[in-house]
Parts: C-alpha cells; sequence; structure tokens
C-alpha cells in the first residue's frame, strides 16, 4: 500500500509509541474503523425501525402476499415522505452489500 510520508511517519510514531509494528498498527486502525462503521449502520437500522412503528399511527395493520409481494395496509403519518423512505432502505441494502 502507497501511503504518502507524512501519514506514513505519523503511523510510525503512533506505532512506536505503542510497541507494535506500522503493519499491526495499520490493521488495527481498519478493523477499528470497520466495527465503527457496522455500529453505526446498527443504530440507523434500529432507528429506521423504530420511525416506522411510530408512522403507522397505532392503527392495526393488515399484513398480506399479493403476487409474491409483502403488502402492508396502513394508515401513515401525515409528514411520512415515502422518497425519503425509499432512499434510506436503498443506502441500508447498499451498506448490507459493501459489509
Amino acid at each position: 500500500m502507497n501511503v504518502p510520508p507524512q501519514l506514513q511517519q505519523k503511523i510510525e510514531k503512533w506505532a512506536n509509541s505503542q510497541g507494535i509494528s506500522t503493519e499491526e498498527f495499520i490493521l488495527q486502525a481498519i478493523t477499528e474503523k470497520i466495527e465503527l462503521l457496522s455500529q453505526e449502520v446498527t443504530e440507523e437500522n434500529t432507528q429506521q425501525n423504530s420511525q416506522l412503528n411510530n408512522l403507522l399511527n397505532n392503527q392495526p395493520a393488515n399484513l398480506y402476499r399479493q403476487d409474491g409481494i409483502l403488502v402492508v395496509e396502513a394508515e401513515l403519518a401525515e409528514n411520512f415522505d415515502i422518497n425519503n423512505f425509499i432512499s434510506q432502505l436503498r443506502e441500508e441494502r447498499i451498506q448490507a452489500q459493501i459489509l
């Protein structure tokens, strides 16, 4: 991996201060970043599920399959933005495929 000289110096400095090799430092940094991103995705999924539950206005939902598609009939809140919701679902699927 080609690392700019200034970044390489910083990596070496931090690795030395922790008593590990630069390779080990880089692996730890990458691992920490991946764990952080995974937590963020999990938190976003939890938040989206909570938002969806709140959008149903406490009305009973009718759930059934029609032509192989799962259909939910429920009254949504007035401020529900379907385009934003679809964008969030799309981004969630993209992130799941990346991980």
